[in-house]
């Protein structure tokens, strides 16, 4: 009968190291929720999955941010339930002033060749 030769285990590898996440800023939460109110009467909504105020980059005193809304519905005869986007801004935030200014660009409604 032949041997079968067992491979030598592996030296323990050094973990790396953590790297410390840079706090990003974000948009106080008050601010936050009257924009959405404004907006999108945002305490109405039904089946609200997901809100997410992204911060993008900051040139200056202002900061970039993407504000989505992500509604899940279900639908009859579907066996998973479908989430999308429903509301989407691109917002300037000044934080000295604590004001957002929605610089979204509406669809025109022409179709890129």
């Amino acid at each position: 009968m032949a041997k079968t030769r067992f491979r030598e285990k592996n030296k323990p590898v050094a973990p790396k190291p953590i790297e410390a996440k840079v706090n990003e800023p974000e948009i106080p939460k008050k601010i936050l929720k009257d924009f959405l109110e404004e907006k999108c009467n945002f305490s109405e909504l039904k089946n609200i999955s997901k809100m997410r105020a992204g911060f993008l980059w900051q040139k200056g005193n202002i900061e970039r941010y993407r504000i989505n809304v992500w509604q899940t519905t279900y639908e009859l005869g579907e066996i998973c339930p479908n989430t999308k986007i429903i509301h989407s801004w691109f917002v300037f935030y000044y934080p000295d002033e604590l004001m957002i200014v929605d610089k979204t660009i509406e669809p025109t409604g022409r179709k890129i060749k």
